[in-house]
């Protein structure tokens, strides 16, 4: 097999490619050369031969949990763990405790492995989409230091506070969705039903009409047209296209989310959840040992935005060739001048992971703070806006009317 991989060596960046037969042993052959791995994927997945008659598990499936099904089982492996059981003898028993079938043959497949001599670390490695980067590298730390129960608390954490974040968004959002949904609802019903009612008695009279119900009018006939559908359809195939053309283009997608950082409430949202998780993730790894240059890069990965991902690239060759961590920062521009003070105090007294744990909470709360504001700025808006929409039908329908009443 072919992994691509990337790493330091000899105060410089490297990378290229290595056969080897499977992560571990081309991990240990990087290592044996002097190289800090950061990073190692496969290039060429192997493909496996079908068995007639006999379904094959595949350990990269890509079978996805919820993070409050993840940090249930976290939560439980943790308590055993605490309790003194071994990795299991504990994962026997939550496999027998999981209520999700799909989650069964996966259990199956970490108690394979790990019988087979390999650590827990390395087992959670073949499945990407139930434990990111993060959660396996809290793991590693775990199992190198001997506290194993103290580093997967500290993962339940990390999953609590990204469950209260995004529990927090969708709380704010919805109120609003519910009532656009109601509101486009009876708009819909008002163009499609009520509307050629009065088109039918307008008709008949011999009036000329204003401006806005003739806007109205045009607006109701689109709908119950055979057109509306294929243009509504369009508008969402280019908008996909334009999301995927985004997405794929690392500069557009990079000045995409600078603009969404720059835009009022809603860039404090962003910017306030990506600080208090990259503070909170690179706090946790670098108090489970590993060292700054690669904790950066682990919590990178872990970073969905992709200016403040290109940032923290920045930030990790700077710290390579010397430079302080918080000057680092600073010097992108990316990250708030509060940040950047906490870590230079950290770096100056030589306790850079509590002060990154004290950024980590005031982000947190900055954060409550920004969907506060949210809320209380997007429902008033919405409402007015609805009203406005609604009051324009109206207003427009019954206007014909009042003309038609004044004429006689």
């Amino acid at each position: 097999m072919k992994f691509n991989w990337k790493g330091l060596k000899s105060n410089a960046f490297v990378d290229g490619v290595i056969d080897a037969e499977d992560k571990d042993e081309a991990l240990f052959t990087l290592k044996q050369d002097g190289v800090i791995v950061t990073e190692v994927t496969e290039a060429e997945p192997q493909a496996k031969k079908k068995v007639k008659g006999k379904k094959e598990f595949k350990a990269s499936s890509k079978l996805k949990i919820d993070d409050k099904e993840l940090l249930l089982f976290s939560r439980k492996l943790t308590t055993m763990m605490k309790a003194g059981l071994a990795i299991v003898p504990a994962l026997k028993m939550l496999k027998q405790q999981s209520e999700n079938p799909k989650f069964t043959p996966v259990m199956d497949d970490l108690l394979k492995k790990i019988n087979s001599g390999i650590t827990l670390s390395e087992a959670f490695e073949s499945y990407p989409t139930l434990f990111d980067v993060v959660y396996i590298n809290l793991i590693k730390a775990g199992e190198a230091s001997g506290n194993l129960d103290t580093f997967l608390e500290r993962i339940c954490i990390n999953l609590e506070k990204t469950i209260k974040i995004k529990k927090a968004i969708k709380s704010a959002m919805m109120y609003p969705i519910i009532l656009l949904s109601v509101a486009i609802s009876v708009v819909g019903v008002m163009m499609i039903f009520v509307v050629p009612v009065f088109v039918e008695i307008f008709g008949n009279a011999n009036i000329e009409l204003p401006g806005p119900t003739k806007v109205v009018m045009a607006m109701s006939d689109f709908l119950r047209s055979w057109t509306a559908p294929i243009i509504i359809g369009l508008a969402y195939v280019a908008f996909r296209f334009i999301k995927s053309v985004v997405r794929k283009n690392d500069k557009l997608q990079q000045g995409f989310d600078k603009k969404l950082m720059t835009l009022p409430v809603i860039g404090n949202l962003v910017r306030d959840a990506t600080m208090a998780r990259f503070s909170m993730v690179l706090s946790n790894l670098i108090a489970g040992g590993v060292n700054l240059i690669e904790a950066t890069e682990i919590t990178k990965n872990s970073i969905t935005n992709s200016r403040i991902k290109a940032s923290i690239e920045r930030v990790k060759r700077e710290i390579f060739s010397g430079r302080p961590f918080s000057v680092a920062l600073r010097e992108t521009e990316d990250f708030p001048e509060t940040m950047c003070g906490f870590i230079e105090v950290g770096e100056e007294t030589g306790k850079l992971n509590d002060m990154l744990t004290t950024v980590s909470l005031y982000y947190e709360g900055e954060f409550d703070s920004s969907v506060e504001s949210f809320s209380s700025m997007l429902e008033p808006i919405m409402i007015v806006f609805l009203g406005v929409v609604i009051g324009f039908i109206l207003v427009a329908m019954y206007q014909p009317i009042f003309l038609m009443g004044s004429a006689v």
